[in-house]
């Protein structure tokens, strides 16, 4: 039997793409139909009925939403698979369309996208093996319904390129569902592992990390053999701050979930403590030598007392434990408390004295009550704070007494903690030095360090390392152009450095050189200060002192 040209390949999948987007849109309409009638209808129930009417709409508008997602792009892979001496057309995706045969891509079978043609495998959810031939592979990246990139692999074959668009002009981004596409077969292991004990994600800056992480959250919440342990009422994922909330907030529903409470260990704190008109103080404006004397003295009277929460003033509280002696500490402290704000190392002290008081943390919860006369009633009591499962993010920035304090929370039953960052990467004072700080341990199956670097280059990390930082350089990371160094008398000559080469209005990189720069005049002094400017595509790098980097 003749093989098929990739002008006929192409066409096939371009006619399928456009039949399965047309049964998407039907589907979606017919849903929102019923949903429709069933809104009407519930207005005449009675309100037990009326409450799982309402349940049942939210599952279909869920469902609405996941399909309205995968019209732009119904699939990324398909696997002919023989079972048997029959064979199975499996196409995965971010969200299933069992009708058609697209498959999530949280499902067993997923795991065949990894496998090479021949005799293949999977874990079937009773435990149990699938062995076939996996006859052919594809791999698609298709954008509004039309195809980007398409490539096929059979036995015995190398892969082959079936067709590729110059497709930078429609992804302006790295986005969260490309990844699900792009995803390794090591990091697919990753994501499946086990739910019980704690894991480590450790890695570079750029190296996927946290995406890794929240994929791990949509399995967990998605999979069969583990939904009934995850919700997302019962998952917490804490950041660094209110940027990294923002972009978590969008990139989980884009994998379709929604409700994970993501929340700063500010908000957290503020929120346990039901401190409702207080505000967080950064101390950005002291000098860094007084800021550093503050915290260390916050810290050294963290570490040596006894914290106790007597019902007074939370003010007077932190006075008597840090019982500061020096009059420039009392009066930052005083300015402080006309400001009525607190920094990381108060708000700890008061969760600890919390903690030893009330033996639990507890959170105001509003619900619902049925009355005897059939209606519902509103309620407000405390409830124990408890997680199946809680991702910690940038975890090297956090206090060993703030970890700890988060531990207490975790359900131990299920027992499930994800650590993502890299102990090399700290910013701040009196952090997590070594897991023994907390007393946790992990099994050797349990920690992943990833050793590739997807924002950066060859020639970028070639420069660092040539700066005395030994960094692992992946022989198959790609290629850029040369690094150059620039000196610099001031910050705004450096800014305008910056803004002249890089491209607003495509926002991608000019074509010049990537730059190092180095400023000679700073406010205030700081000695010793490397600030890199890598212009690349969508990135703006910072490199820190310590070599951290952040994106922007």
């Amino acid at each position: 039997m003749q093989s098929e040209s990739k002008g006929e390949l192409l066409s096939k999948v371009k006619d399928h793409i456009v039949k399965i987007r047309e049964k998407i849109k039907d589907t979606i309409l017919i849903k929102e139909a019923k949903n429709s009638t069933m809104i009407k209808e519930s207005i005449r129930m009675y309100p037990g009925d009326a409450l799982a009417a309402r349940k049942i709409l939210a599952s279909n508008h869920e469902r609405v939403e996941n399909l309205k997602q995968l019209y732009p792009s119904p699939y990324f892979n398909y696997c002919e698979f023989v079972i048997n001496g029959e064979k199975k057309n499996l196409y995965f995706s971010k969200f299933s369309f069992n009708e058609e045969n697209i498959y999530s891509w949280i499902t067993p079978a997923a795991a065949l996208r990894f496998e090479k043609p021949g005799s293949a495998s999977y874990l079937r959810p009773d435990g149990n093996k699938q062995v076939g031939q996996l006859i052919r592979k594809d791999q698609y990246m298709i954008v509004d319904g039309k195809i980007i990139f398409f490539s096929t692999e059979k036995a015995g074959k190398s892969v082959e390129l079936i067709y590729q668009e110059n497709f930078t002009k429609h992804k302006q981004g790295f986005i969260l569902p490309e990844v699900v596409e792009q995803m390794e077969k090591a990091q697919d292991q990753v994501i499946r592992a086990p739910f019980k004990d704690p894991f480590l994600i450790s890695g570079p800056a750029g190296s996927g990390k946290t995406t890794l992480a929240l994929h791990r959250i949509a399995y967990l919440l998605q999979s069969p053999e583990t939904a009934e342990y995850f919700s997302p009422d019962l998952i917490m994922v804490m950041v660094q701050d209110a940027g990294t909330k923002e972009y978590f907030s969008h990139l989980l529903p884009d994998l379709g979930i929604k409700g994970v409470s993501i929340v700063t260990f500010v908000e957290w704190a503020f929120s346990i403590l039901d401190l409702q008109d207080y505000r967080y103080f950064t101390g950005t404006d002291f000098k860094d030598t007084d800021k550093l004397i503050y915290e260390h003295l916050k810290l050294s009277a963290l570490r040596n007392q006894n914290l106790n929460f007597p019902k007074k003033n939370i003010y007077s509280i932190l006075s008597e434990i840090y019982a500061f002696k020096n009059k420039a500490e009392q009066a930052l402290f005083i300015r402080q408390k006309q400001e009525k704000s607190l920094d990381r190392i108060d708000l700890t002290v008061l969760l600890q004295a919390y903690l030893n008081e009330h033996q639990q943390f507890s959170l105001i919860k509003e619900y619902y009550v049925k009355t005897t006369s059939g209606t519902y009633r509103k309620r407000k009591s405390a409830f124990p704070v408890q997680y199946n499962l809680t991702v910690v993010d940038e975890f090297q920035n956090y206090l060993p007494e703030q970890v700890r304090l988060l531990k207490t929370c975790m359900n131990r039953r299920v027992n499930s903690i994800v650590y993502v960052g890299d102990l090399a990467q700290q910013t701040q004072l009196g952090t997590l030095k070594n897991w023994q700080n907390i007393g946790e341990v992990f099994n050797a199956e349990r920690m992943v360090t990833l050793q590739k670097v997807y924002r950066n280059t060859k020639q970028i990390l070639n420069f660092i390392n040539n700066l005395g930082y030994k960094l692992n350089i992946p022989t198959e990371i790609k290629s850029g152009i040369p690094v150059n160094e620039g000196i610099f008398i001031s910050k705004d000559d450096e800014i305008n450095y910056v803004k002249k080469h890089i491209n607003t209005s495509s926002n991608t990189y000019s074509g010049l050189p990537y730059s190092f720069t180095k400023s000679l005049a700073l406010t205030p002094p700081i000695t010793n200060w490397l600030s890199c400017a890598f212009i690349v595509p969508n990135n703006f790098i910072l490199l820190t002192p310590k070599l951290n980097f952040a994106y922007f």
